[in-house]
């Protein structure tokens, strides 16, 4: 071959390097920056704006872009073709976080708190049902100080009533009578007595099925109030006048621990069949202390047959400070019949 440049080792003294590929003349010698010669397969670096280098995308690549074509991918950094620098697909990106499911957390969220709502009313619904047998309204009990005494269970107090006369009849008490209005019937406890007006109003007192009071509901009360027996159903059927007396211990017994201060004391004003029907009524005088002063209270109960297992009672009591309405407890206890 003949020489280039009239130089036998084929370069060439005119900064030319030979192309054997070339179908053309030699190319131009080039260096870089650093003085390093720049062959024809290395292109040359650029640096563009901060120093990066372009990316270069041949037409062929550009035509996959179009709907229908192949994907592109875009070439590696030139001086690396071993990552995807020969026109191979490069490492996908890692999948973008799906978004949270705001939908779903708002409807978990508010499945639990109706769970919560719904448990809890369950909590309640069995507490009420299963303490329905415990008194609605007890006295309060001395509290020990969590500071000095460990809280003890809670006790029972125990009444003591007196002996119980076999007979004696009530007698009217002192006052000036209420107005009659009508009749109270108290179709759940299967009993009606008169309804007594101004200053008696019809109120809701735990433990009875009807009532009606004067001023506060607090201790001591003035009240009027039928029910059923409390508690469980005595044991054998009442028959006798002595099973109804017996019983109706046990309820006056029941109204002194729950219907008055603690420590109260008992003295009998009657002890009689009722007026009307089978039962037992007791008349009885409660003495207590309010603040260091000794009061007393006026009460009768009637207990009455009403071909239940469970006999009706009604309850009337009137502390001294109401002493006007001390009148109007016989003739209360006098007008009860079962219906």
């Amino acid at each position: 071959m003949a020489d280039v440049g009239g130089n036998s080792s084929g370069r060439s003294r005119e900064r030319y390097v030979p192309s054997y590929e070339a179908l053309t003349a030699p190319m131009p010698v080039i260096r870089d920056e650093d003085g390093t010669t720049v062959g024809t397969r290395v292109p040359r670096r650029f640096p563009i704006g901060d120093g990066e280098e372009p990316v270069l995308v041949s037409r062929r690549d550009l035509d996959g872009a179009f709907p229908g074509s192949a994907p592109v991918y875009p070439p590696s950094t030139f001086g690396n073709p071993g990552t995807h620098g020969d026109g191979g697909p490069a490492a996908s990106p890692a999948p973008a976080a799906p978004p949270a499911r705001t939908g779903n957390n708002r409807f978990r969220a508010a499945v639990g708190a109706v769970a919560a709502v719904v448990s809890a009313a369950a909590i309640i619904g069995a507490f009420v049902l299963f303490s329905a047998d415990e008194p609605d309204d007890p006295v309060p009990m001395p509290r020990a100080d969590a500071a000095t005494e460990p809280m003890l269970p809670r006790a029972v107090p125990t009444i003591t009533l007196p002996g119980v006369p076999k007979v004696k009849a009530m007698q009217p008490l002192p006052g000036t009578p209420s107005p009659v209005l009508g009749t109270v019937t108290d179709t759940k406890a299967a009993i009606a007595y008169v309804k007594l007006g101004a200053p008696w109003t019809a109120r809701a007192i735990p433990s009875f099925s009807v009532g009606h009071q004067v001023g506060a509901a607090r201790l001591p009360r003035t009240m009027v109030a039928s029910g059923t027996l409390p508690g469980a159903a005595p044991a054998n059927a009442l028959k006798t006048g002595a099973d109804f007396r017996r019983v109706a211990l046990t309820a006056v017994r029941w109204t002194i621990r729950h219907h008055y201060p603690a420590g109260s004391k008992v003295v009998w004003t009657a002890s009689q069949e009722p007026v009307a029907g089978r039962g037992w009524t007791f008349g009885y005088q409660v003495s207590y202390r309010v603040k260091g002063e000794r009061r007393t209270s006026q009460a009768a109960l009637s207990l009455l047959d009403v071909g239940r297992r469970k006999p009706a009672m009604l309850f009337v009591t009137v502390p001294d400070t109401r002493k006007q309405l001390w009148a109007d407890i016989a003739p209360l206890v006098a007008s009860a019949r079962a219906l």
